[in-house]
């Protein structure tokens, strides 16, 4: 696209108006505007443009964030977009890099690239009706594409950026950079040379520099096609969105999601991006980590034919994958020392004709607590349980001497089981046979089949630091003093997808 005319940026108003439309931001109660701004030609011409276009008394705010890696070129730059605020009316807002020193060198494209994007996404916090517009242009795009592609990406990779991304939108991304640039010449608007731009140690510099040319001498304008792979691949990953993820999934809860591999390999591989993308954005509703989309889709591709077990994905997740089951699980740095108090929870125990009370684990899952007579199936063969199950039978007597005792914790490996106190009263734990058998909550579960991703979600309620009853493997609950004597309080534990896993169960 060249200008001819007389106006030279009059050939990009209809392509940034229809952008403009399409997306309805210059309907009259649409959202207010804010525009990222570094100085740069791409910035200054989208700047200009959303100017051209704004509606009537529509105001604009310049975004400009100031990384203190060369502070005379940083003012210099920083006074320009200020001018440009002044010339326009517009409202400037400066961010600036947390660093306590004012000049940082050597600074990875990643991190500078992260603090741009706190510094935007703050703004918009703040201002909920604004949307933010970034300067990026096709060009970018290409760049971004290539370096996804040696990188390993899916196909959400080949989209490599977006026109819309949540609140923020990129207008620009039918213009070369160079057309740009000839474009604000021939207008005679003046922007800012960032001289780092031809420095090849920045990965984006290398690709720009180095490795575009050599693939146009190979295949002459061969990257330029990326863009339209680019917009072919949006189209196809946008023309039906994935809406039906329930359908794939068997459980999911904080911190955890199973799933079926047969599906997800039925699904083409812009779905399979779409999948993950969903799952792992809902996991971060609960404040988790995300384990980098790349890793998972990867391995995801192509399984081992063995089941796969603890493959670290990054940001404390693993990944299992059992039979049909792709369990992805993250490891709670605090596991060790985890500790749930249950006293209030079981404190005012509930009359056997009062609904039963639900408590929500931190982990996943819930407790369901009901109060109930003696029930016809209640037995304490020799002090004990003999089939340990997903519910727990108390005595309303005993849980009213224990409750300030009582706790949930995981996955403890050391943690011993409780036995009970011996009947001479002098405080040591009684001996029997019973005690010849696992000592602690690692010799119990170690002998399972049980995935080892669930085991370190099984809630493990504890007396005095002792485990007492895990749901389906340990149920000591019956050694407790009075046991015997209704009424009774049943505890059971629920997961979404128990039954997946209840099929691994063995009796201690």
């Amino acid at each position: 696209m060249t200008s001819s005319s007389k106006d030279p940026l009059a050939p990009f108003d209809p392509p940034f108006r229809d952008f403009l439309v399409r997306y309805e931001l210059i309907h009259p109660d649409g959202p207010a505007w804010a525009v990222a701004v570094s100085g740069g030609g791409d910035s200054v011409l989208l700047l200009t443009l959303l100017i051209r276009h704004r509606p009537p008394d529509r105001p604009v705010d310049i975004l400009y964030f100031n990384h203190h890696t060369d502070p005379a070129r940083n003012i210099r730059d920083q006074e320009f977009v200020a001018t440009l605020a002044a010339r326009y009316g517009a409202q400037l807002v400066v961010g600036e890099s947390r660093a306590p020193e004012k000049k940082r060198t050597d600074v990875s494209e990643t991190l500078l690239r992260k603090e741009r994007q706190e510094f935007f996404r703050t703004y918009l916090e703040q201002t909920p009706r604004s949307i933010l517009f970034l300067g990026h242009q096709k060009d970018d795009r290409i760049e971004t594409i290539l370096a996804n592609l040696f990188r390993g990406t899916g196909p959400r990779g080949l989209v490599g950026i977006r026109e819309k991304d949540g609140k923020f939108y990129r207008p620009l991304l039918f213009l070369e950079r160079e057309e740009i640039r000839q474009a604000l010449r021939e207008a005679e608007l003046p922007f800012m040379e960032d001289p780092t731009n031809l420095d090849t140690g920045p990965l984006r510099n290398r690709i720009r520099l180095e490795l575009r040319p050599a693939i146009d001498r190979i295949f002459p304008g061969g990257t330029s096609h990326l863009d339209s792979l680019s917009t072919l691949m949006e189209q196809e990953a946008s023309a039906s969105p994935f809406h039906s993820p329930g359908l794939l999934l068997f459980r999911e809860e904080p911190g955890y999601i199973a799933f079926s591999l047969r599906l997800y390999h039925s699904l083409p591989p812009s779905r399979q991006s779409e999948f993950t993308r969903s799952i792992l954005k809902r996991q971060r509703q609960w404040i988790l980590p995300l384990p980098p989309e790349r890793n998972l889709l990867r391995t995801l591709s192509k399984p081992p034919s063995v089941p796969l077990r603890r493959f670290p994905l990054g940001d404390n997740w693993q990944l299992d994958i059992v039979s049909d089951h792709v369990i992805l699980v993250y490891l709670y740095p605090d596991t060790q020392n985890f500790i749930f108090p249950m006293a209030s929870h079981f404190r005012d125990v509930p009359r056997k004709d009062a609904p039963p009370l639900t408590v929500s684990l931190p982990r996943g899952g819930f407790l369901s607590v009901e109060g109930l007579g003696k029930p016809f199936w209640v037995a304490f063969p020799e002090g004990a349980r003999s089939h340990p199950s997903f519910t727990a039978l108390f005595s309303v007597e005993a849980v009213r001497e224990i409750a300030e005792d009582l706790s949930v914790t995981y996955r403890r490996r050391e943690l011993p089981l409780w036995l009970p106190p011996n009947p001479s009263g002098d405080g040591t734990e009684e001996i029997s046979p019973r005690s010849a058998g696992p000592k602690t909550v690692n010799q119990l579960l170690s002998r399972s089949r049980i995935p080892d991703a669930d085991k370190n979600r099984l809630p493990i309620l504890t007396l005095r630091g002792k485990a007492l009853w895990i749901p389906g493997w340990l149920d000591r609950t019956g050694s407790l003093p009075g046991a015997a004597k209704n009424p009774y309080l049943s505890i059971t534990f629920q997961s979404r997808e128990s039954s997946w896993w209840k099929k691994f169960l063995e009796n201690p």
